[in-house]
């Protein structure tokens, strides 16, 4: 757009100047309009270059796999026609086996105007061509040994866990601390312990038959001594109430007197009606 701009000034110039013809004017004009049209010429020689390449790398490829698609298409409807006709093994065995080539690695590239005609491509080091270092064999690793630590000391009336590894109490005399749960178990003897046993269950047998006459004993007496408070208070004498209430037979609580043409029920201690 510059060049154009000079040329058109250049141009009025000369134009505006009829008289005197200046030489060197119109030579510089020159000058800028072969500059102009040479510019013209690169730019149409670029995109000719972009076509071409275009159409050398993705569209004759794209022909070239319409043409086998179409070709691929006659040779299927020929062996189909063949198989429905001999109806055989072989007819259906070529009908699977004819498959379709073609370029399947065309990029999405559908004009020109984009395509770079200086590519860079990545050239290799040839000092870095199998230069690559060899991996030795590792040696094995050794196993660390790890330091036994010195066993804990546990205050006095503790002992260490085998499982926690905590100080915890001593068990008692006649149990012992189980190694593999770190509990403590009652020491286990073979006849002894059957013996304890035996005992023990007669023992307890006694002591239950004891307990249940005392407590039978008990009741009789807990019951004579109920009845004969109930006899007693039954003899007191009966709560006084102020004016304008009563006792309820079933509460013996003062309560509001009934109406004139209600009766209290001594069986519920509620206010009904008198019935005529």
């Amino acid at each position: 757009m510059d060049i154009l701009r000079n040329i058109e000034k250049k141009l009025l110039i000369i134009l505006s100047d009829k008289d005197k013809i200046d030489i060197s004017k119109i030579n510089n004009l020159k000058g800028d309009i072969r500059v102009y049209v040479e510019d013209i010429d690169k730019k149409r020689e670029i995109i000719t270059d972009k076509k071409n390449k275009y159409i050398e790398l993705y569209h004759s490829k794209r022909l070239n796999n319409e043409e086998k698609y179409e070709k691929y298409l006659i040779e299927k409807e020929n062996l189909m026609s063949n198989l429905i006709k001999h109806k055989n093994k072989s007819a259906l065995h070529d009908y699977l086996n004819q498959k379709l080539e073609y370029n399947a690695n065309i990029p999405d590239i559908y004009t020109y105007e984009n395509i770079s005609l200086h590519e860079e491509r990545h050239t290799r080091d040839p000092t870095k061509i199998n230069a690559n270092p060899v991996k030795l064999p590792s040696k094995p690793k050794q196993k660390e040994v790890k330091e036994e630590k010195p066993d804990k000391e546990c205050p006095e009336g503790k002992e260490i866990n085998p499982v926690t590894k905590r100080c915890v109490k001593i068990c008692d005399k006649d149990k012992i601390r189980n190694q593999l749960t770190g509990k403590c178990e009652k020491i286990k003897t073979k006849k002894t312990d059957k013996v304890d046993k035996v005992d023990k269950v007669d023992k307890a047998d006694k002591v239950d038959k004891v307990d249940k006459a005392d407590k039978v004993d008990k009741v009789d007496k807990a019951d004579k001594v109920d009845k004969v408070d109930k006899v007693d208070k039954v003899d007191k004498v009966e709560k006084e109430c102020p004016e304008g209430k009563e006792i309820n037979p079933i509460t013996k609580r003062c309560v509001k007197i009934c109406d004139k043409d209600n009766t209290r029920n001594p069986k519920t201690g509620k206010c009904e009606k008198i019935k005529k």
